[in-house]
């Protein structure tokens, strides 16, 4: 896009060279052509924006006693940021007691011996009685099992089931 710029009228570039001369102090015939051309009033408030403004001084010392001041202004209450008060400590010890019992107490219950112990029957008798049965096997007839038995054995038997049926009536 190479466009050929348009021409500026004499009487725009005689107000555009009066404004970047001084913008603040214009001829009359400048003044009269910025009330009708609104591109130049707009050219003479750019320039005006481009000027530099001087720095606002400051007095000496100004940035130095800064901190000072803000800390005079600010509120202080000696009561509640100088010491803590009794209640606090009370609190304190309270719960450091109570920690202190409470571990103590956790600590004595993990290293107590226990109260019951197990020990083995004293004969063989009360071994068997203590046996369980085997698990997961068909319970057998009497007479099964005396039938696997051999002779001598079933004799054997029979006469310990005599003695035991004389004994008790």
């Amino acid at each position: 896009m190479n466009e050929a710029r348009l021409p500026i009228p004499d009487p725009c570039q005689a107000a555009l060279a009066a404004i970047e001369h001084n913008p603040l102090e214009l001829s009359a015939e400048a003044r009269a052509h910025l009330r009708g051309c609104p591109a130049c009033a707009e050219a003479q408030v750019h320039w005006l924006a481009l000027e530099e403004a001087p720095f606002a001084l400051t007095p000496a010392g100004y940035f130095d006693r800064l901190p000072a001041r803000i800390l005079r202004k600010l509120p202080t209450r000696p009561g509640l940021l100088g010491r803590p008060s009794k209640l606090l400590w009370a609190a304190a010890a309270l719960i450091l007691m109570t920690g202190v019992g409470v571990s103590g107490f956790w600590l004595g219950q993990a290293n107590r011996n226990p109260v019951v112990e197990a020990t083995l029957p004293r004969n063989s008798s009360e071994a068997q009685e203590l046996m369980p049965e085997a698990p997961f096997q068909e319970n057998e007839d009497a007479m099964s099992q005396l039938s696997n038995l051999s002779q001598e054995e079933a004799e054997a038997v029979l006469k310990r089931l005599d003695a035991a049926q004389i004994g008790h009536p």
